[in-house]
């Protein structure tokens, strides 16, 4: 897709233009969440293949690194690579995985596997920086700025931290929200919008929090 897309501004900048804008450009990079959440925690295959948590972070890693390296390769120079959220706060996984006396609550274990990936993570890019000339890589940290919506609702105009604003909240994500689904009234008051992703408000201050760790990368 973006091999087309370059051979698309080539047609209309020209070649030399064209690899200019790709040197200059950010590119932003966000993938992991369901990679963890859901072809680890809910699907048992990678499981099996991988054990230990570790071991399948690695995988994800690895395969993260071919593809800033095949970008790289396009012309590609300035990586931002967004960090994982904490997983076991998504409504989905505490729905599926109810703490003691059948509670909802977010699952520590996973919320530790988060933290370490990230941290995984951002060796890594450096890593990758220093084997790649001409490259700069920026962590966009989420994690922090999701996790203190959830710890305090309040300070954000939040009022619901544990359930997305469509259907029950509970489970419904991607197609199982439509024009058929319920939402809620209010989907500012909540943090997720499914039982995924958060809602417009959440993302509007992650949007903020990543906008101004872009700003302090760039006068760097």
């Amino acid at each position: 897709m973006f091999k087309i897309y370059i051979a698309r501004l080539k047609g209309i900048v020209g070649d030399k233009k064209a690899m200019e804008i790709i040197k200059n450009a950010l590119v932003v990079i966000s993938a992991g969440t369901n990679d963890f959440a859901i072809n680890y925690y809910a699907i048992p295959t990678r499981r099996i293949e991988f054990p230990h948590i570790s071991g399948y972070q690695n995988f994800v890693l690895k395969r993260l690194d071919g593809f800033v390296r095949e970008l790289y390769g396009l012309g590609c120079r300035n990586f931002m690579v967004g960090g994982l959220p904490p997983i076991g706060c998504l409504p989905i996984e505490m729905t599926i995985k109810p703490q003691s006396g059948h509670t909802r609550a977010c699952v520590e274990q996973e919320n530790k596997d988060s933290v370490l990936y990230n941290q995984k993570l951002e060796k890594h890019m450096r890593q990758i920086e220093a084997s790649l000339q001409g490259s700069k890589f920026l962590y966009a940290n989420v994690y922090d700025p999701l996790m203190d919506m959830i710890q305090n609702p309040i300070k954000y105009g939040f009022k619901e931290t544990k359930k997305g604003c469509c259907g029950t909240g509970l489970l419904e994500a991607a197609f199982l929200c439509n024009d058929f689904t319920k939402t809620c009234p209010h989907h500012s008051d909540h943090v997720f919008w499914d039982s995924i992703h958060p809602s417009e408000a959440a993302y509007n201050y992650l949007g903020n929090f990543v906008d101004a760790q872009i700003r302090g990368w760039v006068k760097v």
